[in-house]
């Protein structure tokens, strides 16, 4: 979850942005014209939680003092056409290389075996990955998914002579998924807290 917040000040914008990513929250304060006073206001903090329910409760807790000293929330997906679209894009791939990591360490460290057709599924799922994130995924991390989809398509045909191959592909793309999903966005917020306008999205 992203948050902005920003309020004016004498003509000089104040903001903080608020980037929650499961139990760690990671917070940036500055201004967007940091020449026109003497003292660096800029700063970061991360906050770590045991549970994700803890760091979902401090950030609403953090965004209702800020809002109290006078900073007003903005509307981070109005400032930027499509910034939606992605923000549900990086939601529901996370949400699928955990599913398929989760069931590929299922098959490894139990005796229990994917259904075929759950392979197929997640194979399947892989090529729509492939073709749909054209805009969103570099050229490199599409053909992975593609040769995926297209090794547990194998996998679903030969299981009985090929039998760890679907645990192996699906832990190693569900990391990589998940990898390259934390870095893009650590990246963007990194970028967003250097930039002079790091509040607007």
């Amino acid at each position: 979850m992203i948050v902005t917040l920003s309020k004016q000040v004498d003509g000089i914008i104040y903001f903080w942005f608020m980037y929650r990513d499961g139990r760690t929250i990671q917070m940036y304060h500055g201004v967007t014209e940091q020449w026109k006073i003497d003292q660096d206001v800029s700063d970061s903090i991360e906050e770590r939680y045991t549970f994700r329910r803890q760091a979902k409760r401090r950030l609403k807790k953090l965004i209702a003092e800020k809002q109290a000293e006078g900073y007003r929330q903005d509307d981070i997906y109005g400032m930027q056409p499509g910034r939606k679209e992605r923000e549900k894009f990086r939601r529901r791939t996370s949400w699928l290389a955990y599913l398929i990591l989760g069931l590929g360490l299922f098959q490894l460290v139990t005796p229990f075996t994917i259904l075929p057709f759950v392979v197929l599924g997640i194979g399947i799922a892989l090529m729509f990955l492939a073709f749909l994130s054209k805009d969103q995924f570099p050229m490199w991390l599409r053909v992975l998914c593609f040769v995926d989809y297209f090794l547990m398509h194998i996998s679903f045909r030969q299981e009985q002579y090929i039998p760890h191959l679907f645990p192996i592909l699906s832990i190693g793309t569900g990391l990589i998924l998940l990898l390259y999903l934390r870095s893009k966005y650590k990246r963007k917020l990194e970028n967003n807290a250097n930039d002079g306008d790091g509040y607007i999205l």
